[in-house]
């Protein structure tokens, strides 16, 4: 079962959610709901294969989806097929590598192994969200007071409605998963300074563009993945297209108390958008990393099946 969820920012957020973000919303809602043991067997469930599979953001703009941008997208154009000038070519290609995201229909042309038109693509480009910084008077934690008049600045993000995909390979629980996962989202925020009210969202039910569907089954290859995730044995490095960024997120603790702010150790994850060769299509990309008795981090790619062959 393939869902779509609607994302409608009711504020500001402190960073944009990943799909580990999401997949640590839906845990935490997991254990509002039907406590600790219930949670650890969901969790179990993911040595053997994982039952529920998490996108990163997809942002939304006038009823179409936007995805990441497929790592190998332009790596072998003809730079003359830009523009006959060296130099607008040139910048034509840089504009080309900093696309965050594509349209679904240069999407599907990918995805089928079809000729990308990179002129059209270029004129689509678009700015989905925005960041500012917001200044905080420093306060002195024994006076109670912002003696001195210090300030420091905080990074914040502005952005429209996005959609989460999730793939249902299992499901145990009571509620139906169309149920379940729109009631968490609209329960727990997302991300940092939730004490502030950031990170607070509107969350429905969206349908699901037919389309998707066919490509979430085993085929071919090469895989495209729609989120972050670790690297497994049964992918190809020499022969894939990936962007690699080392991440140290923090510790969700929601209505529960640490005392002092948990950080996990830093690590590499494969970013959204690459382009994965198959060593093995037996099983999924990625884990669910145990990093202590308690601590988890997500790490599964969300993969679409490319038809045409080696990417281009």
């Amino acid at each position: 079962m393939l869902l779509t969820l609607l994302f409608k920012p009711f504020g500001f957020l402190k960073s944009l959610p990943s799909s580990h973000t999401f997949f640590g919303a839906f845990c935490w809602g997991l254990r509002l709901l039907y406590g600790e043991d219930r949670l650890r067997k969901f969790l179990e469930d993911y040595e053997s294969s994982p039952p529920v599979i998490f996108s990163s953001l997809l942002f939304r703009e006038g009823g179409k989806l936007y995805f990441p941008k497929p790592a190998s997208l332009g790596l072998k154009i003809d730079l003359r097929s830009l523009d006959n000038r060296e130099f607008f070519a040139y910048r034509k290609y840089k504009k080309l590598k900093s696309l965050g995201f594509v349209s679904e229909e240069v999407l599907r042309d990918f995805l089928m192994g079809n000729a990308i038109d990179y002129e059209k693509l270029l004129q689509e480009e678009k700015s989905f969200f925005a960041k500012a910084l917001v200044p905080h008077a420093s306060i002195n934690r024994l006076t109670s007071t912002t003696t001195g008049g210090e300030l420091f600045f905080e990074s914040i993000f502005a952005t429209g409605e996005f959609c989460l995909l999730v793939k249902i390979n299992r499901w145990e629980f009571e509620e139906k998963p169309e149920e379940l996962l729109p009631a968490i989202y609209n329960l727990l925020p997302l991300g940092g300074n939730k004490s502030t009210g950031m990170g607070l969202f509107s969350v429905s039910l969206l349908k699901t563009p037919e389309w998707l569907s066919q490509y979430t089954e085993k085929a071919g290859e090469y895989f495209y993945s729609l989120s972050d995730f670790f690297y497994s044995q049964n992918v190809d490095l020499q022969e894939s297209y990936y962007d690699v960024e080392v991440r140290r997120p923090a510790v969700e603790n929601y209505f529960g108390r640490h005392g002092n702010l948990l950080w996990k150790k830093p690590m590499p994850l494969i970013k959204a958008g690459a382009v994965m060769k198959v060593r093995d299509s037996s099983g999924y990309y990625g884990k669910l990393k145990q990093i202590s008795h308690n601590l988890y981090h997500y790490g599964y790619a969300f993969p679409l099946y490319l038809r045409g062959g080696k990417p281009c």
